[in-house]
């Protein structure tokens, strides 16, 4: 019971007003007085001021706080409680005090029930007391009811454990954690509870699943599309339908959410403005099927009538100081008259970023606003531009590598000191970085301008004033020929100003070494091993001081440079490589490549070794093109030949020594280095070969062009690719050995067996066998591609249709052209590197009598 359910007891200050009247009475009659009054507080005192009252009671407010206890701690110590409270012995009493340290008590997880309790001092002061009673300890975890999902699955998704307390926030996430492992697997109703009365009782937390069936998609349906076909909504959305062994049609709240978001978005990329939709979903009386339902109310559609540019300034409107109003609508890609696109108007504001950007405005903020006009279907846009002062780049800092040279990065970020910032380098440089797959986690910021004056540069002088620190006064801005308004010439004066800036990038070394030990297997390679070191970034003059070093990988590490050396035996192909690239060879733009290799080839008629080291010195011109020159020092011999053996590979068996020199040209400006999805890539190359032996000259000259085109792009970044491929090559001089000539088949022609396409063999090296008509190379070849990808399961499972076409002949020309077209799919899986695991089922549609078909081909290589 609180103090105020009782009698109250004589407050401090009622006794003194008590004594105080009994003064005027004699000395006897005032001690006794006082006496009475004593005794009569002594009695009452333990009955009431013993009584812990609400925090909330304002007549304790700003009393000094005699005491802080604490009971019913058991396993928590005090001092760990004292850690997280802030009332303190000696401070005034406030209750919002008191609530904060209770709320805070409660967030450790460690207590059931936090209460504050506070009572009355003789002295006028208080006790604060918390009551807590400590939460239960979990002294056993166990999960009941699953069938489908492993026990040791489950634990994983439990934060909780044996030994430690019971926390309710933790539970309600474990239980979360558990659906959401079922319903990715289907099971959209499983329903997951806590047995409260067993863990109350004996500390053993159970949790009890009822999996349910498997609820699986069997129809898509959209309601109030009127302006879209179900068709054409279909494409945006990700849920899909059960096909057997292809799609699982699995029901997900999370993306049902985010197909909703993508109509959403479909529709006001499209001017629908008040569009409105939502799903619902329909369980059969068995549960095992669902029939999703997406609602639309697509409202009118909107079109533009207006643009309006203003601009604004920290103190409120502002004129536009480097682009006008008109410069700003040239530059947006939707004009009065278009239908209000949200997709277009992005654009448009991402053009005018850019151009602000290139100018050296990288704090320019450009906000929009629709304004409903009348009552027809139109729309007022408002574009708000905040211009900001221009930036000069300042030092470019580099933080977080510490084994990688600064020089390494500084390549990689084309911001020059002194000059106007392009703001766009800004997101260039990272994603170079990035590219590079040297650092994770790369930022690049821009930061606060300098304090120091001096560095206050004046970039520009539009009015003819000559190069100053300080912007030029309106008077004579105006006699310049600039506006008539002196306060508008003074507002643009300021906006020449420039301030100087410091960019920032923060990067987080990754590891770049790796030994690999994997397998490799396929159509055209047989099956072989391999074993690799790498290092992707290299240091050759790093040599290590210590063997620590060495074993640490601190040493040949930090410039930059590549370095692979990989041993792969296998029963059809064997392979020893080097490699080593140099991308700046002695502080240039100039790379150097050494490749040295041995190979050895069983083809089925006769063996090739080879063993080669080609060098590389090539340059990059620009982000797009690069060109190269190429030289190689070959040796070749062919042995181990049976009977049926073509008569033309036995007169090229050497061995030969070989040297090459070409030149090539590449461009490319695809967006992405691994799986690109648009942009295109070519290359021309011309080699010169010559022989140390009785070989004749000969010139190999190529020429390969690749472009991709992205067909749909859904709302998670999935995107449907078509690739069109062809090269063309040409052989000057008919005395090329056959290692050195054209074939095409195999993963180069699907459909058609390896190597098969090709000018026939005129003879066997023994005349008693029948002819085998094995290829021995062509000096033309011609190729046409074709191959469209689709996503089917998230990025990492993929179909595949294709075309292919082509032929290799002696004579330049189309004949003997072959057809072929077939289905394949793909797996991409991350921990087997960026090359899928691709199985593809061709047939042939144009062929010759005496070609050799392959309707499954394959590639595939799994690392350890």
């Amino acid at each position: 019971m609180s103090l105020s359910d009782r009698t109250p007891a004589p407050h401090a200050s009622t006794i003194r007003r008590q004594m105080n009247g009994a003064r005027g009475l004699g000395s006897m009659r005032a001690m006794s007085l006082a006496a009475v009054i004593a005794i009569a507080s002594a009695a009452l005192a333990p009955s009431a001021l013993a009584q812990s009252s609400a925090i909330e009671d304002e007549t304790l407010a700003d009393r000094p706080i005699a005491r802080v206890v604490f009971t019913g701690l058991s396993r928590v110590t005090e001092r760990e409680v004292l850690n997280n409270t802030r009332v303190a012995a000696g401070q005034p009493f406030e209750a919002a005090a008191v609530r904060s340290d209770v709320a805070t008590l409660y967030r450790l997880g460690q207590f059931d029930t936090v209460d504050a309790l506070v009572r009355l001092l003789p002295d006028g002061t208080v006790e604060l007391t918390y009551a807590l009673v400590e939460q239960p300890i979990v002294r056993d975890l166990q999960v009941v009811g699953n069938k489908i999902v492993s026990d040791q699955e489950l634990r994983k998704a439990i934060p909780l454990y044996a030994g430690g307390p019971r926390d309710d926030f933790l539970l309600e996430q474990a239980v979360s954690r558990i659906k959401d492992l079922y319903r990715k697997r289907g099971n959209y109703l499983a329903e997951v509870t806590v047995d409260e009365t067993r863990l109350k009782d004996t500390g053993i937390l159970i949790l009890r699943v009822v999996e349910g069936p498997r609820v699986k998609v069997k129809e898509i349906e959209f309601v109030g599309n009127e302006s879209f076909t179900a068709s054409e909504l279909a494409g945006e959305v990700q849920t899909r339908t059960a096909v057997p062994l292809f799609v699982k049609g699995e029901l997900d709240e999370d993306l049902l959410i985010d197909d909703v978001a993508a109509l959403d978005k479909f529709y006001k990329d499209r001017g629908f403005i008040d569009v409105r939709a939502d799903r619902r979903i329909e369980i059969s009386p068995d549960s095992k099927e669902a029939k999703v339902v997406f609602v639309v109310s697509e409202g009118r559609r909107y079109r533009m009538r207006s643009i309006t540019v203003e601009g604004r300034g920290a103190e409120g409107p502002r004129p536009l100081g480097v682009l006008d109003a008109r410069q700003i609508r040239d530059l947006l890609a939707i004009q009065p008259g278009d239908i209000y696109s949200r997709l277009k108007l992005d654009k448009s504001i991402a053009s005018v970023r850019d151009s602000y950007h290139l100018l050296g405005h990288v704090d320019v903020e450009i906000t929009d606003r629709a304004v409903r006009v009348g009552e027809e279907p139109e729309v007022d846009l408002v574009l708000t531009v905040r211009e900001g002062r221009r930036t000069i780049a300042g030092l470019v800092n580099i933080q977080g590598n510490f084994l990688t040279k600064d020089k390494v990065v500084r390549r990689l970020v084309r911001i020059q000191p002194g000059r106007t910032l392009d703001g766009r380098e800004l997101e260039n440089a990272r994603k170079r970085i990035e590219a590079s797959q040297l650092f994770n986690d790369v930022r690049v910021t821009v930061q606060r301008p300098r304090d120091d004056e001096q560095d206050a540069l004046e970039l520009t002088d539009p009015f003819g004033t000559g190069a100053s620190g300080a912007a030029p006064d309106a008077e004579s801005a105006a006699q310049a020929g600039g506006p008539d308004d002196p306060a508008v010439a003074a507002e643009r004066a300021d906006r020449i100003r420039s301030d100087v800036r410091d960019i920032l990038v923060e990067v987080k070394e990754r590891n770049t070494g790796s030994v690999n030990f994997g397998v490799g297997l396929g159509t055209d390679s047989g099956v072989f091993g391999e074993f690799s070191v790498s290092q992707r970034n290299f240091d050759l003059a790093d040599t290590p001081e210590t063997l620590d070093e060495l074993i640490s990988g601190r040493a040949f590490r930090g410039a930059g440079q590549q370095f692979r050396a990989s041993i792969a035996p296998g029963n059809e192909v064997t392979n020893f490589s080097l490699d080593f690239v140099e991308p700046h060879l002695l502080e240039t733009d100039y790379s150097l490549r050494l490749s040295p290799f041995y190979r050895i080839r069983l083809y089925e008629d006769y063996d090739e070794n080879r063993a080669s080291l080609p060098i590389s010195l090539s340059r990059r011109l620009g982000d797009f093109w690069s060109v190269s020159l190429n030289t190689a020092f070959t040796s070749v011999e062919l042995d181990d030949f049976d009977p049926d053996t073509p008569i033309e590979v036995f007169e090229d068996r050497g061995p030969t020594t070989l040297a090459s020199l070409g030149f090539s040209v590449r461009r490319t400006d695809v967006d992405r280095q691994f799986r690109p999805s648009r942009g295109s890539s070519a290359e021309f190359s011309a080699t010169q070969f010559v022989s140390f032996d009785d070989v004749d000259p000969f010139t190999v000259l190529r020429a390969g062009y690749t472009q991709f085109f992205t067909v749909t792009e859904d709302f998670l970044g999935r995107r449907s690719t078509l690739r069109l491929s062809s090269d063309v090559g040409y052989i000057v001089g008919d005395e090329a050995p056959v290692y050195e000539r054209f074939y095409l088949g195999g993963r180069s022609f699907r459909g058609f067996d390896f190597r098969t396409i090709s000018p026939k063999s005129r003879a066997n090296i023994d005349s008693t066998t029948p002819l085998s008509n094995d290829p021995v190379g062509g000096t033309w070849l011609f190729s046409l591609g074709l191959q469209y990808e689709q996503p089917i399961f998230q990025n990492s499972f993929t179909m595949v249709g294709f075309v292919d076409s082509g032929t290799v002949t002696d004579e330049i020309g189309l004949d003997q052209y072959r057809v072929s077209a077939g289905l394949g799919i793909r797996l991409y899986l991350p921990q087997f590197g960026p090359a899928p695991l691709a199985f593809d089922f061709a047939f042939p549609i144009v062929k010759e009598d005496t070609d050799e078909t392959q309707v499954f081909s394959f590639s595939a290589e799994i690392p350890f």
